[in-house]
């Protein structure tokens, strides 16, 4: 009975895995068809999943933090 259970379990884990990736499964899907020429480039969705913060201003200007060049063994700038 457990490992009925377990299967069960197992079989809505995948479920949901694919459920939360089919717009990335998709899009692979469309480019990987591309790639074989049978594709279209239309048919390929442009946005795909954003994987990094879209805030303005959230960032560090240029040549400070841990992108100084004195970090990195280049020359210190002044501040």
């Amino acid at each position: 009975m457990m490992w009925k259970a377990l299967r069960v379990l197992a079989a809505a884990g995948v479920g949901l895995l694919v459920a939360s990736s089919w717009q990335d499964i998709v899009r692979y899907w469309k480019i990987r068809q591309l790639s074989a020429g049978s594709g279209h480039p239309a048919n390929v969705p442009a946005p795909g999943r954003i994987a990094y913060p879209q805030q303005q201003g959230g960032g560090k200007a240029d040549g400070t933090a841990e992108f100084d060049s004195a970090s990195r063994g280049g020359p210190a700038l002044p501040a």
